[in-house]
């Protein structure tokens, strides 16, 4: 009786492993993959929160809307902050291999928060994988030694649940904000996905509010993060919008000045000079692409140069093509874009000078350079 029943269960247990490889067969591409795959279904529940979440976890902070929870953590000690923009590849979501993860993943443990444009998902899924393999404090330990006893805590805000499929050409792309809890606290109670009636843009707006964690409150940079990406049909009337976006959210009550704009903006210097003239907008990028043969300049970083004397002036893009010496192939597994980052000191209205060899000068915009070293 025993032997039966361990034979029918060993030829159960074969007949569900076998419909699970099936039906995770598209992202089984080496052996190594299966487990990858089992660890990620066990550790990747509660990983992040989706918009409609929010209000329901509401009683749980401050009354300034910042969270307390993490004040228990350890801290780095650092005076300055970096933040990036990355398109992802929409088309290959849900579909990458472990290897592939845990390459957008290095690349995104560079920064403090990463604003993600064109996720392709039908929910967060995908991100929890992603916050999953930058929650590696190995990878941390590895960018950053001075930091190795204290490990990440990665975790992301998006707009899935708020997604509209009739707008732009119909396909339904969210956009999300990645951060580090260690370095920045959330304002609970401040991010939302734009509400756009007059349709200025074809994709809505992500807005998410920070203060950087370590300085006093007092003390500590706050900043409006705001997640775009523009579309390429009516590029002057979206622009127009984004000027009337900065100026709404600059004008909202909480007496914020700090906007940053960040994300694909399908357009260049030209394109952007409206921007400088009707807002006094400046931005990171100049003279660079943002592709990987350096051609087609179409992400950046936008702030009101003389609010957000926080700059630092160290900014640009990440070639993590020509960083990781990577094929094509490869490399378009995660995104035919390179990241556009910039550095911000971590004290409200104080300028954290550079390096003493950066040819950078703090408060100026930074020259654009085919890749940072890290």
């Amino acid at each position: 009786m025993n032997s039966r029943f361990l034979k029918t269960l060993l030829l159960a247990s074969v007949v569900v492993g076998g419909i699970w490889v099936l039906f995770h067969r598209d992202r089984i591409r080496e052996p190594s993959d299966i487990l990858g795959l089992v660890q990620e279904q066990f550790l990747t529940s509660q990983v992040g929160f989706e918009l409609d979440e929010a209000s329901s976890e509401l009683d749980e902070f401050a009354t300034d809307g910042f969270n307390t929870e993490g004040d228990q953590l350890a801290k780095y000690v650092t005076n300055v902050i970096r933040i990036a923009s990355f398109k992802v590849n929409d088309e290959i979501e849900g579909r990458q291999t472990s290897s592939e993860l845990e390459l957008l993943a290095d690349i995104c443990s560079h920064y403090d928060a990463v604003a993600i444009q064109d996720i392709n998902a039908e929910n967060n899924r995908w991100l929890d994988r992603v916050v999953l393999h930058m929650n590696n404090a190995d990878r941390r330990a590895k960018i950053f030694p001075q930091f190795e006893n204290q490990a990440p805590d990665y975790t992301y805000v998006s707009d899935f649940s708020s997604s509209d499929p009739s707008r732009g050409d119909g396909v339904r792309l969210s956009s999300a904000v990645i951060f580090n809890r260690r370095t920045l606290v959330l304002n609970q109670t401040q991010w939302y996905a734009i509400d756009d009636p007059d349709k200025l843009l074809s994709h809505k707006p992500l807005v998410t509010c920070f203060k950087t964690r370590g300085p006093s409150d007092d003390e500590a940079f706050t900043f409006s993060l705001v997640n775009v990406k523009l579309g390429h049909r009516q590029p002057q009337r979206e622009l127009t919008g984004l000027i009337e976006l900065f100026r709404a959210i600059r004008n909202d009550g909480r007496g914020e000045d700090d906007v940053l704009i960040v994300g694909n903006f399908n357009g260049g210097d030209s394109e952007l000079q409206p921007m400088r003239k009707r807002a006094g907008l400046t931005w990171v990028v100049s003279d660079r692409g943002t592709n990987y043969f350096n051609t087609t300049q179409l992400d950046n970083l936008v702030f009101n140069e003389v609010s957000t004397v926080e700059f630092t002036g160290r900014g640009g893009v990440f070639d993590f093509v020509q960083q990781y010496n990577l094929p094509l192939e490869v490399a378009s597994k995660v995104s035919k874009h390179i990241p556009v980052w910039a550095e911000f000191s971590v004290f409200e209205g104080q300028v954290t000078s550079t390096p003493s060899n950066a040819t950078e000068q703090p408060g100026r915009v930074a020259k654009s350079k085919s890749s940072e070293q890290h």
